[in-house]
């Protein structure tokens, strides 16, 4: 779909998003800067490390910013050849051997979930999409925007890049990047969102998802692979309900980590009786979104969880346009189609048993 401004397109599974990252990559003439929360370097992995190391070697800008623990499985042969050939590669928050132990513990917590592609400073990639050769077959949400490239995203990246040890002069250009000419046109459909709890009082993700079921009218939809809700969202669930808007959420049957699925098990119970529909996507779903209505989207990297809400570096784009808002709708159309309503009838009867079970899987939602 096309704007007078900019262009933009919904890829609604990982391969899809892949191939679309490959064309964008293979077409770089200037730059490419990429925030990835997992990469590993295998047969998908290698086809990635071929083009980004063609392009620095042909004279391109490219640095990578990869998280140390999504990014633990890639190799360091891989790396090396990656620096070798030019790109300039960091790892967020590497885990440095510390004697104060309790500082260590602490600074584990703190990850870079970002799954953030910019070539050109002209075309974005954002939302939920890694890199592993396993999520191949996955359902996902990406959404690629060409045409200008927001200031919030490169000083993200800026940020990233420092705090992973990378030089600020390669970079400082980014932090002090003024409105480019056409922005203010932009802005007026679009914002992006980085998200940096460390430094914010005000934690984003979570006060954007409030906000989100507090504005609705008629519908809110959330997609999420790990759901570990908060009070605070379930009441205004609540709220939401109580106005008449109906609040749907979708969520892989079996999301990929064991532990997620029970999680969310556990507080199905309590989401249903504050007024949700949930819903159980056949297939593993790895994506992130919201629709308000028929006004206002979200593509994201946020989880529906303590960590993605207060916790992990995390970014997304927030639009009310209404044909964006339209398409991203009836992917959630889609959804429906094939998913599982979930019912008391299906939840069963609660046992002391199922109970002790809930009580436990609730009480990991606090790391996750």
């Amino acid at each position: 779909m096309n704007d007078s401004t900019y262009s933009y397109q919904f890829y609604s599974t990982t391969q899809a998003a892949w191939d679309a990252m490959f064309e964008a990559l293979r077409a770089a003439k200037k730059s490419i800067f990429w925030e990835v929360f997992i990469f590993v370097d295998d047969r998908i992995g290698e086809q990635f490390i071929e083009i980004l190391s063609a392009k620095a070697k042909a004279g391109l800008e490219v640095k990578m910013v990869i998280d140390a623990i999504g990014g633990r499985d890639f190799s360091k042969s891989a790396a090396r050849r990656l620096k070798e050939a030019g790109v300039d590669l960091q790892f967020y928050n590497r885990l440095q051997p510390d004697f104060r132990v309790a500082r260590w513990i602490s600074r584990l917590w703190f990850r870079n979930h970002r799954k953030v592609l910019i070539v050109d400073e002209d075309v974005v990639f954002i939302g939920g999409v890694n890199v592993k050769a396993n999520y191949q077959a996955w359902d996902d949400i990406y959404l690629k925007i060409a045409g200008l490239v927001p200031r919030p995203l490169l000083r993200g990246f800026a940020k990233s890049y420092i705090s992973s040890g990378g030089k600020k002069d390669a970079v400082r250009y980014m932090l002090k990047l003024d409105d480019r000419r056409g922005w203010h046109d932009l802005k007026e459909k679009m914002k992006f969102i980085v998200h940096s709890p460390q430094f914010e009082r005000q934690k984003v993700s979570r006060k954007f998802y409030l906000r989100a079921l507090a504005l609705g009218k008629e519908s809110v939809n959330f997609l999420t692979p790990y759901y570990a809700p908060d009070k605070e969202f379930l009441k205004a669930i609540t709220l939401a309900k109580k106005r008449g808007v109906k609040v749907n959420i979708f969520m892989p049957l079996r999301p990929d980590i064991k532990i997620m699925e029970l999680i969310a098990r556990a507080y199905f119970r309590l989401t249903i009786k504050a007024g949700a529909n949930v819903y159980l996507l056949p297939k593993m779903n790895h994506g992130k979104a919201v629709t308000v209505d028929d006004k206002s989207g979200l593509v994201s990297s946020i989880n529906v969880t303590p960590r993605s809400f207060s916790i992990n570096e995390e970014s997304g784009v927030y639009f009310n346009d209404e044909k964006m808002v339209a398409e991203l709708n009836g992917i959630f159309n889609g959804y429906k189609k094939t998913a599982q309503l979930v019912n008391q009838e299906m939840l069963g009867r609660q046992t002391w048993w199922s109970r002790i079970k809930d009580w436990v899987a609730s009480w990991f939602d606090r790391y996750v």
